[in-house]
């Protein structure tokens, strides 16, 4: 099974970027959220507020996608996380669109800047409500063409936090919650990573997106470190140990993907 875990912000992770040790377990390491943009669509003009937002507890730091046998295989993946002097909460989630909508396996990026366009969480995200085939479809036609255009990197929906978990991590404890959580707003409930040169235009990509459980969704977009970026952080023994895991968590997309 695939599994997506979300490393929970802190104040931080919204002060600087997260230690070279864990962005080597992480498929996408977010800038905090100064350089963030939250969109609210609806019935009228989008709505677009400007980070950096006040509350950490409402964000994600990064995210990894990995293959487990099940949750527990995905709470053992987590031992292997460093451990801070600050407790650091991650979340298991289980990859995958209840209704039956394609998930896009990852790609690499070949222009521009990576964004990460997260789908707030509703009730009924969490709760799994019913979606029709016709709205699903029109996604699924969407992404396939964000895919050949090369701008859609990756994509996948994320089932109620009810199949999942919560897991602390610091120097004196290790504890698991099994959900569901009751913070529903704090939620993601799916992600689209696309490759676009500016802010701007990942804010056009998200408002054009055909979201099935429109009209009325909340997006947060979120641009990612580079590689490239604030390299002298990483020792050559990370920088290769950071390569290593990227492509392992890129094949075992890829490998979900086209067997599911």
């Amino acid at each position: 099974m695939q599994y997506m875990i979300l490393r929970r912000a802190d104040r931080q992770s919204e002060s600087a970027r997260l230690s070279p040790e864990e962005s080597t377990l992480l498929f996408a390491s977010l800038k905090p959220s100064s350089t963030a943009v939250r969109l609210t669509l609806g019935d009228g003009e989008p709505q677009i507020t400007e980070g950096p937002f006040p509350d950490p507890a409402e964000m994600i730091a990064g995210f990894a996608i990995i293959d487990a046998p099940g949750k527990d295989g995905a709470v053992e993946w987590l031992k292997r996380w460093p451990t801070t002097d600050h407790p650091v909460e991650l979340e298991i989630r289980e990859s995958g669109c209840h209704a039956g909508c394609a998930g896009v396996a990852p790609a690499a990026c070949q222009q521009g800047k990576r964004f990460a366009v997260l789908l707030r969480s509703s009730e009924d995200l969490e709760f799994e409500t019913p979606v029709s085939r016709q709205a699903l479809d029109k996604l699924g036609a969407h992404n396939d063409a964000a895919v050949k255009s090369g701008v859609l990197l990756a994509a996948d929906g994320l089932r109620t936090s009810a199949r999942g978990a919560r897991v602390k991590v610091s120097k004196s404890a290790f504890s698991v919650v099994d959900g569901p959580f009751t913070e529903i707003k704090e939620m993601i409930a799916g992600f689209w990573l696309i490759g676009v040169p500016t802010m701007d235009d990942a804010i056009a990509w998200a408002i054009a997106n055909p979201y099935p459980t429109g009209p009325h969704v909340d997006v947060e977009i979120r641009e990612l470190f580079e590689a490239s970026q604030d390299v002298t952080r990483f020792t050559p023994d990370l920088e290769a140990a950071e390569q290593r895991i990227r492509a392992e968590q890129l094949e075992a997309g890829m490998r979900a993907h086209f067997t599911a």
